[in-house]
């Protein structure tokens, strides 16, 4: 026997609609928010040379800042699953299960992935310019890495740790990478690695922000500051209106609802 078309009611629908365009602006001015305030770090920071640096943060002094220049890396990770060179890597690994739904023709299988392992390794790298080099830890940052290294395999790796069997014996791998060459823009927190004034300067995790001290911003990009600026103001503009739309849209629906207007 075919189960009846499952039809929603004007009402229904007008609900269904307003709640997922609630849900949207929702996300959206998220974003907007967290666009904000890189943007509000980018501008108010100032962008400093390896030797700046190091005159500034002698003598234990700390500051949030700029750096730009070329990555090189003396001590470089492995990342696990595709072997590769790199200062930042996150590696997850899901397994597959099969899983028995009932439903209203009766039972079926259903394959779902399980994550099991989820690491991030890191290592020091040096943005270098014409005057010097400045350390970076990456722990932490909002870092552009390179495209994700997919697998899906039968194999079990040795360097799984706390990974189920699989009992249809399939596991996916996604791997994402900063390599150690290549440009990078940061701005995080820089303080004296050492004693004297020609010790090494360290950027990392702010313990605050520069403009607002809860505004704690840690960035690691391929782009530059320039084209930075320019993409997260683009955002800014695409997710203020696109969250704007969405909220006017859903108190429609919901004076709808309420019969206030048509």
């Amino acid at each position: 026997m075919n189960n009846p078309p499952f039809n929603l009611t004007e009402s229904q629908a007008t609900m269904i609609a307003g709640g997922i365009a609630l849900l949207l602006s929702i996300v959206l001015l998220w974003y907007y928010r967290r666009s904000k305030k890189l943007l509000d770090e980018m501008w108010a920071v100032d962008t400093y040379d390896a030797r700046e640096l190091r005159r500034m943060c002698s003598g234990g002094f700390s500051a949030t800042v700029e750096v730009q220049g070329d990555v090189t890396c003396d001590k470089p990770a492995t990342a696990p699953a595709s072997s590769f060179p790199c200062c930042w890597c996150r590696t997850i690994v899901e397994r597959e299960e099969s899983r028995i739904e009932v439903t209203k023709s009766g039972p079926r299988t259903k394959r779902v992935w399980v994550k099991d392992y989820d690491r991030t390794i890191i290592a020091i790298f040096k943005v270098n310019d014409s005057t010097g080099y400045t350390l970076v830890n990456p722990m932490g940052a909002d870092i552009e890495t390179e495209p994700p290294y997919n697998l899906v395999t039968n194999e079990r790796e040795p360097w799984f740790e706390g990974v189920g069997f699989s009992d249809t014996g399939q596991y996916r791998i996604t791997e994402t990478i900063f390599v150690p060459t290549g440009y990078a823009y940061v701005l995080g927190q820089a303080s004296g690695a050492g004693e004297g004034t020609d010790a090494d300067v360290l950027i990392g995790y702010p313990s605050e922000g520069y403009t607002d001290p809860a505004n704690r911003v840690f960035v690691i990009s391929r782009k530059t500051e320039k084209q930075l600026a320019e993409s997260n103001d683009l955002s800014l503009k695409i997710c203020f209106w696109g969250g704007m739309i969405g909220l006017v849209f859903a108190a429609y629906c919901i004076l709808s609802l309420l019969g206030v207007v048509p």
